[in-house]
């Protein structure tokens, strides 16, 4: 080893702790039945009850947001070039039928971690994946042996090979490997010496088949005493080779060589949280750039040059330097803003680069994609002193500018740079103090991040991002049902109250009318018992004067006051009758007919007749009303005019009429004489109320018919109109 790796796995310790939590299990299944096994254990049961539903997805969506804020920030697009790789349609150049791409190392270095990143496609506006393989395999040479110092001038460690054996990591053959979307696919937990990796996709199943697969980058990440070491991959030509058994070589968009070139369509590499920190920005002769119009041309050149020294503080080795673009200023979206044309950088562990190792880059815009970082490859080198030499300056608004976002120097994905001391020369006096901006470890208000730490933290943040795309759709669903939920309730909440008003006045109602009954009830036994006992007092007073009186005059008017008394009685029995009955039937309103006219009939032989066979049909109150009135009419000019000593009473009820006759053996009239009395004519009236038939039969000395003829149909009616009678 080129350094002692004991005091490097304790920096690497230092900085990347996070990133290889459970490290015995690999992040994404190696196998399908690591799959299936987290699958089942991520079932998680969410409450039915709304309100409760939705408590719960706004507290896991605030622990993902939590979590994803640790995490790398994502901002997948697809490139204009350097795609990824390639491979050819069917197996045309592949091994035993399926497409193979291997990697060589000239060593057996420890390989920690394999990840494979996704190609874009170019041609999806919303940066959709392209062709990630599903069904795959990685295998490894892995090689036993032991460390051993070395003799000589050298004592730098070497590993000596005892054996070899290739040995199965990863196995997506019978199964659809899960897509991965726009993110890295990261299997760790590998932890073997190896000598070589080979990556095997199957061809085609039949010769009709025309498949093909593409990647968008391989990371061969070194395990660095128990860390995420340097990716390996990137040390090509130097120490590995990765060849590809069919490969679609079209530069710039697809290459093998592009496997391993550090340009993915992932982002960059930067923290999801901001910080309150700026980058560099320096404007020469304006010192009002900030509050200048924005509208100015930037791509003009200015022979303004600029040169920075980084003191690294002591000998290091260094393996590349990167400069990262700045953020524009006031929201313009201008990529590579104020970025130098032509970097030169300069490695010395001399202050005065004496001795230097120097690597230039013109014209840095056509290397550099936009919003990407310049990334100058210098090998291993020990030195101290960093020194870049930034020149052709473009200018805004008439005036130089630059803008630097980071310079980080590192070795094996270490930033060696970070918080180390800076120099400038051709930086006014005002701006010195910006200086610090250039080694901060912050860029566009937003940590950097080593490669391993950056593509982990991505796979990371796959499930992450996924479960809260889901919790958000479900919190968005929970939230629609239960507002839905809350007018039902509140619709039902209103017919609740509606029903239990109407059913309180309903109860009350009723109370009232329970009440009321009462009340009726109270008042017709008070009638029965004090009004009905003194009618009664008065019919039989009446009776006994009447008997006693010597005056034919005084006899009649008694006679009458007599007639009078029983016939109010009698009212009054039925009025009792009536209110105590919820309804009128009609064999009980008969007996009440029969009844009255006993009562009334004080005196004279009454005989009745009735069917035997009488229906019991409810009799409604009007009409009860009209039988009564016509009936009551009938009796009293039996009783008060007719002098008859026999009345024949007869209730005859046939299939579809009542017929009602009373016949007396008085002294008649003739029908034809007009009379002054409402008797007549009231009952002519009821029975046309009624919908009946009025017979009146009479001749003087033979005594009186009165016969009326109701049908049954009508019994539960109502007549048009009421009538009344002096009678009444």
């Amino acid at each position: 080893m080129i350094e002692n790796r004991a005091a490097r796995g304790v920096v690497y310790g230092l900085m990347l702790t996070w990133a290889n939590a459970g490290a015995a299990e690999s992040l994404d299944p190696c196998y399908p039945e690591q799959w299936h096994a987290r699958r089942t254990a991520d079932v998680e049961t969410l409450s039915w009850w709304p309100p409760a539903r939705i408590r719960q997805l706004e507290a896991e969506q605030n622990q993902l947001r939590r979590k994803i804020s640790k995490l790398p920030q994502h901002r997948p697009r697809p490139l204009p070039d350097r795609l990824g790789y390639h491979s050819l349609a069917g197996s045309s150049g592949s091994v035993s039928g399926s497409h193979q791409v291997v990697v060589r190392l000239s060593f057996s270095p420890e390989l920690g971690s394999i990840a494979l990143a996704p190609a874009f496609n170019p041609l999806d506006p919303d940066g959709g994946v392209y062709a990630f393989p599903q069904r795959f395999k990685i295998e490894v040479l892995e090689t036993t042996g032991r460390w051993e110092r070395g003799t000589g001038e050298t004592e730098e460690e070497r590993w000596v090979t005892e054996a070899v054996e290739w040995v199965e990591v990863v196995n997506w053959m019978e199964e659809d490997f899960p897509d991965p979307g726009p993110y890295p696919v990261f299997f760790s937990g590998i932890n073997r010496h190896v000598s070589e990796v080979r990556l095997t996709v199957p061809g085609p199943v039949s010769k009709s088949d025309d498949t093909h697969f593409a990647l968008g980058e391989l990371y061969l990440f070194k395990n660095q005493e128990g860390v995420i070491g340097d990716n390996m991959a990137a040390w090509v030509p130097k120490s590995v080779a990765i060849e590809a058994s069919d490969s679609l070589a079209i530069p710039p968009l697809w290459d093998v060589s592009y496997l391993y070139d550090g340009v993915t369509g992932l982002g960059v590499p930067l923290s999801e949280e901001t910080l309150p920190v700026k980058d560099l920005m320096v404007t020469f002769g304006n010192d009002n750039f900030g509050e200048a119009d924005q509208q100015g041309d930037v791509d003009q050149l200015s022979e303004q040059s600029v040169r920075f020294v980084l003191d690294l503080g002591q000998t290091k080795q260094v393996g590349r330097i990167e400069i990262w673009p700045a953020e524009a200023p006031h929201g313009m979206a201008v990529p590579l803003f104020g970025f130098p044309g032509t970097v030169a950088v300069e490695l010395s562990d001399d202050p005065n680069f004496q001795a230097a190792k120097t690597f230039e880059i013109r014209d840095t815009r056509s290397q550099m994609l936009p919003d990407k970082l310049l990334t100058v490859i210098t090998g291993a080198h020990r030195v101290r002193y960093v020194r870049l030499t930034l020149e052709q300056l473009r200018e805004y608004l008439g005036n130089p500018i630059l803008a630097i976002g980071e310079i980080t120097v590192s070795e094996d994905g270490l930033a060696l740079s970070e918080g180390c001391s800076v120099s400038a020369e051709g930086i006014p006096e005002a701006d010195l103090d910006q200086l610090p901006r250039l080694v901060d470890g912050v860029s566009r208000q937003r940590r950097i991040l080593p490669e391993q730490q950056w593509i982990l933290g991505l796979a990371k943040r796959r499930p992450l991002d996924r479960r809260l795309a889901v919790v958000r759709r479900e919190l968005v669903q929970a939230r629609e049902a239960w507002g839905v939920l809350q007018l039902r309730l509140s619709a039902g909440g209103g017919t609740v109250l509606l029903l239990t008003l109407v059913s309180a006045w309903m109860i009350q109602k009723r109370q009232r009318g329970r009440e009321l009954n009462k009340l009726k009830s109270r008042i017709t036994r008070d009638l029965h018992d004090e009004v009905g006992s003194s009618l009664g007092s008065i019919s039989l007073t009446s009776e006994q004067l009447e008997e006693m009186a010597p005056d034919g005059e005084l006899k009649e008017e008694l006679g009458e006051l007599s007639l009078m008394a029983r016939e109010a009685c009698a009212s009054l029995r039925e009025v009792v009758w009536m209110t105590d009955q919820k309804t009128i039937r009609l064999p009980a309103l008969i007996g009440k007919l029969i009844e009255r006219a006993d009562r009334v009939l004080r005196g004279v032989e009454l005989t009745t007749q009735t069917s035997p066979d009488c229906p019991d049909v409810e009799v409604s109150l009007p009409l009860k009303r009209h039988l009564i009135m016509f009936f009551k009419e009938a009796v009293h000019n039996c009783a008060r005019h007719a002098g008859a000593t026999k009345v024949q009473l007869s209730v005859d009820v046939g299939n579809d009429f009542l017929r009602v006759s009373i016949a007396d053996n008085g002294c008649g009239f003739d029908p034809a004489t007009e009379s002054d009395g409402w008797g007549l004519r009231s009952m002519n009236k009821r029975s046309e109320e009624l919908g009946g038939e009025l017979q009146l039969t009479s001749r003087a000395g033979k005594g009186t018919t009165v016969e009326l003829t109701v049908p049954l149909s009508i019994l539960s009616g109502e007549p048009s109109s009421g009538y009344k009678t002096s009678n009444e």
